[in-house]
């Protein structure tokens, strides 16, 4: 029986054009339907693969080390993840890995939502994540499983726990249900059941939201009315309580391509309170024109423009 050796140039090649697809799967730009026929065509490929995988986890693992470990040669710092991974090749990785093993290890997916839309996503079992209105999130399904919340706003049930990243901070979520929601530069978190935790010292236990800008971090318990004003979105609706009409828009606009927009100033200080459809303006609009006496008028773009009556 013979073997098939390959020569140094071609692995070469082959560790190139692996960490070309290791770094594209990251980035969730790959065609994973055509990652998946180069990996599959050839033994070697997935080996491959396997190798640039396993360098990628062992860099990841150095970059965490503790401060009192050895120092990576600073010349590495300095060259781009990919010639790291070319460089780092003399290491010898065992091909039981596999292809698939590692693209599942390592790859990133996206899901995206576009305005006035939902989405239900599951990425793997016990883990199940709903996405509001022109919102995205990406996840990996490494251990412990890491998701990412990049906009929006998103549910989040989860098993077996989960880390989630936003706006550069990394949470411990344990197993339960959750919000999270982007607010500029600040973020929003619920806890219906479970807990949250950071490496600043937060902890967040079922019906506790915390809303953090940059360090500071506000926190409140909330009852069932609130938390259930937090979750109305999952049912096509917006629960108002008291709140401006300034507020009101801006929270429904959200989920319409053509917003509404106060067109008198004096308008922005109506308080109102009810409970919205968020798919049709309609009823909103005509809840404002019965109690007061507020007329909405569509503008040339399709937008629609509140003057009082």
């Amino acid at each position: 029986m013979s073997t098939r050796v390959t020569p140094p140039q071609y692995h070469a090649q082959l560790t190139g054009t692996a960490a070309d697809w290791l770094s594209r799967l990251d980035a969730g730009t790959a065609d994973v339907v055509a990652f998946e026929a180069w990996r599959d065509a050839d033994a070697r490929h997935a080996a491959a693969f396997a190798e640039v995988a396993a360098t990628w986890r062992d860099l990841d693992g150095l970059r965490l080390m503790p401060t009192d470990a050895p120092m990576i040669d600073p010349a590495l710092g300095t060259m781009p993840r990919r010639q790291i991974l070319r460089a780092a090749m003399g290491a010898a990785v065992a091909a039981a890995l596999g292809g698939g093993f590692a693209y599942r290890a390592y790859a990133r997916d996206h899901a995206v939502t576009g305005v006035g839309e939902h989405l239900a996503v599951s990425p793997a079992p016990g883990l199940s994540i709903d996405l509001n209105t022109d919102s995205r999130i990406s996840w990996r399904m490494s251990a412990p499983q890491q998701l990412c919340l990049e906009q929006g706003e998103i549910a989040i049930a989860s098993k077996g726990g989960c880390e989630l990243a936003v706006n550069g901070e990394s949470f411990r979520l344990a197993a339960g249900h959750y919000n999270a929601r982007l607010r500029g530069d600040s973020c929003e978190l619920a806890v219906f059941s479970g807990g949250i935790s950071n490496g600043a010292g937060l902890h967040l236990v079922a019906g506790e939201m915390a809303l953090m800008a940059g360090a500071r971090v506000t926190l409140r318990t909330s009852d069932k009315a609130e938390l259930g004003r937090v979750t109305a979105w999952r049912h096509d609706t917006l629960v108002l309580n008291g709140e401006s009409l300034d507020y009101a828009l801006g929270e429904i606009n959200r989920y319409l391509k053509d917003k509404i927009v106060i067109g008198d100033p004096a308008l922005a200080r109506i308080r109102l309170g009810g409970t919205f459809g968020t798919r049709n303006p309609a009823e909103f609009l005509q809840a404002l024109q019965d109690s007061f006496g507020v007329r909405a008028t569509t503008g040339a773009n399709g937008g629609i423009i509140l003057t009082r009556g």
